[in-house]
């Protein structure tokens, strides 16, 4: 596969391949990482986004990090199919770059790419994108679950999405499969239950989970609920009947945060 062919398969905005195949006829370089090593070496993984960031210098539209990131997913596509591991799964994992390219032009009316520090766990065959819902192996014996921003989380959704990893799991990784599952959102939050009418797909979410603990200093619902403003103010927008309900909430002083939870047995 070659570039324009993954720019297509993952349906980049036109405007971001444009400035893509900028960066490649500009690059000196490629930074080359195996992605086998990542996939051994969790280390590595981690340093990733550093390497490339000391690799591509400044870099204030992101895109020279994603266009590195990209070569690697280009990498990423053979260990997929040496694993046979079908090319929906993978287009469906890497979009994660286009869903954010596109939430942020929603928000700012521009193109850039500031989530170079989570594409690592994509690019390692760490994390996977099944149905709903994202899977990422933790290093601290659990299946993290991470809801993008387009997830369906109703019931009958999330629970699709689980029995088709434990599928995907029994076929492609079965040390995973029995791993307890973990989930850390804002969407678990227990002060939801005073935004939300009893109805809401969020708090059906949040009773599949047991909540271990609540941060109530994070102030990352933020980014989710009102992107493009980092602190609590009359200025938060007011488009959205949670919009309304979680400014309002705010403004009193009080904290969603952010919470843990582990899923129950289903």
């Amino acid at each position: 596969m070659n570039n324009q062919e993954l720019y297509q398969l993952l349906d980049l905005p036109k405007e971001v391949i444009k400035r893509l195949n900028a960066c490649g006829e500009t690059r000196n370089h490629t930074f080359h990482v195996c992605v086998s090593d990542l996939m051994k070496d969790i280390e590595l993984t981690r340093r990733l986004d550093q390497l490339i960031t000391d690799a591509v210098g400044e870099d204030p539209d992101g895109m020279k990090t994603l266009w590195e990131d990209l070569n690697i997913a280009r990498d990423a596509f053979d260990e997929y199919q040496k694993k046979g591991i079908p090319v929906t799964v993978f287009t469906d994992t890497m979009k994660f770059c286009t869903r954010f390219l596109t939430d942020y032009y929603k928000t700012h009316a521009c193109y850039r790419f500031q989530f170079g520090w989570w594409f690592p766990r994509q690019l390692s065959l760490r994390e996977f994108r099944i149905g709903a819902l994202e899977y990422e192996y933790g290093e601290e014996g659990y299946i993290e679950m991470h809801i993008p921003s387009d997830a369906d989380i109703s019931e009958a959704s999330v629970l699709e999405s689980l029995s088709q990893f434990k599928l995907f799991c029994r076929q492609y990784y079965p040390a995973w499969e029995n791993l307890p599952f973990r989930c850390q959102s804002w969407l678990l939050s227990p002060a939801l239950k005073e935004l939300l009418d009893d109805t809401s797909k969020i708090l059906a979410f949040q009773k599949l989970f047991d909540i271990v603990e609540t941060d109530y200093e994070s102030m990352a619902a933020l980014d989710w609920v009102f992107p493009g403003y980092d602190k609590v103010s009359a200025d938060l927008p007011e488009h959205t009947g949670l919009q309304k309900r979680m400014k309002k909430y705010l403004l009193e002083g009080k904290s969603v945060g952010w919470t843990t939870g582990l899923l129950r047995p289903l």
